[in-house]
């Protein structure tokens, strides 16, 4: 037992700041693959329509390099199509489109009529 607590002892802090690295770029790589995979399936017609992740990603990803001192380079995270999903759908929530108001209003004006 003592050997090996003598060997972690050892390693030094590059290391451990390495591998940390590696691990947490590894996780957003694969969580910025996924969503490229997902994307790239729901555009095929007749696939199954699957949700993304968040874009955990690309954050991920983003702020990995500016710790590591990448700079601009971080703007590589914003890639990610979740980022541009969720901008989709949060301005389409928010904004709608006059066309869909019209639509709705129509809609609620038949159901009035009928007298449902």
């Amino acid at each position: 037992m003592d050997e090996l607590r003598h060997w972690f002892n050892e390693i030094p802090e590059e290391a451990d700041i390495f591998a940390g690295t590696l691990l947490v770029g590894g996780i957003g790589a694969y969580f910025y693959i996924m969503n490229w995979l997902i994307f790239i399936n729901n555009m095929i017609p007749g696939r199954k329509w699957s949700s993304m992740i968040p874009p955990l990603g690309g954050l991920i990803i983003a702020v990995l390099i500016l710790i590591l001192g990448g700079g601009w380079w971080a703007l590589i995270g914003l890639t990610d199509p979740a980022v541009y999903m969720l901008i989709y759908s949060i301005s389409k929530g928010a904004f709608g489109s006059a066309q869909e108001n019209r639509t709705n209003e129509e809609a609620k004006d038949d159901k009035n009529d009928n007298g449902d």
